[in-house]
């Protein structure tokens, strides 16, 4: 009987602390990663990761590998809906470029003859990029079965650089997309096929024109929704109704007078209030 009391008391508290408090979503502003200093932007694009070379790239994966870099190259052409940028593709496969060089700096008048043919005054290149499989094995019992789950995930990385004409790195930057890829089971004991590369082209398709699209957001402010609780109650109603109308010269002013107030946990919670209300205030302006 007394366990059962007990778990009614603390049912009754959770609901009566889970009343006193309500979510408040705040839309706050994130600056752009790549931040440009003019507001017309022509961009020419060169691959210089070549997949051809079996260096890079074993021969059998050298397909998916192409699949990757012109559908990721279709994420980017999103700049298109833009008419601030021109998105131009001059080397969907620069040749020959040994793989040591990719994580250095391109010469300054390679990019600045590119930039003067292509009349652009941004070149972005492809650097690098890595398709592979992780995976991860469950262990499961089936009525004193012992068999393994086997979940694949599929991951596709592009590493790229921004230079302006005149040679200056501005970004370096890395965008990735993955996901689970066709988990495989089978017996204790029995030989597990595991997914390959070239099996997966439509899945590498899809991730990268994600990720090629994920870049060109690096371009633009983002929006983002941060969750905070307000305090409620009798005391508060009126304050959090003008909060929730986003009026918040309203709601600023009735919780500054509650802050005054002789009691201090009333006080405490309209300073809280407060600060929630000032956050909500200053994010709508930016």
């Amino acid at each position: 009987m007394k366990v059962f009391i007990r778990i009614l008391l603390s049912a009754a508290m959770v609901i009566f602390l889970s009343s006193c408090i309500r979510m408040v979503y705040i839309g706050k502003r994130i600056d752009p990663e790549i931040i440009l200093q003019h507001s017309k932007h022509d961009i020419v694009f060169v691959n210089l990761f070549d997949y051809m070379q079996p260096a890079n790239v074993a021969k059998n994966e050298m397909h998916s590998y192409n699949t990757g870099v012109m559908n990721f190259l279709d994420g980017l052409s999103s700049f298109s809906n833009d008419s601030s940028f021109k998105f131009i593709v001059a080397d969907t496969l620069r040749r020959s470029v040994e793989e040591g060089l990719l994580t250095t700096l391109l010469p300054v008048d390679t990019i600045s003859a590119v930039c003067a043919r292509y009349n652009s005054n941004l070149m972005l290149t492809l650097d690098s990029v890595n398709i592979f499989f992780e995976q991860d094995t469950v262990v499961n019992d089936d009525y004193g079965r012992e068999y393994f789950t086997i979940n694949f995930l599929l991951n596709t990385r592009f590493f790229l650089s921004l230079y302006s004409s005149e040679g200056d790195l501005i970004n370096r930057s890395e965008v990735d997309q993955s996901a689970n890829y066709l988990p495989r089971s089978t017996l204790s004991g029995l030989y597990i096929l595991l997914p390959t590369i070239p099996r997966a082209d439509r899945e590498i398709a899809s991730l990268a024109f994600q990720a090629g699209q994920d870049y060109v957001a690096k371009f633009y402010p983002q929006i983002v929704q941060d969750s905070q609780q307000l305090y409620t109650g009798s005391t508060f109603t009126e304050s959090n109704k003008y909060i929730f109308e986003k009026n918040w010269k309203k709601a600023i002013e009735l919780l500054e007078q509650l802050t005054k107030s002789k009691d201090n946990v009333i006080a405490e919670k309209a300073r809280h209030n407060l600060e929630v209300a000032k956050e909500a205030s200053a994010a709508e302006e930016r």
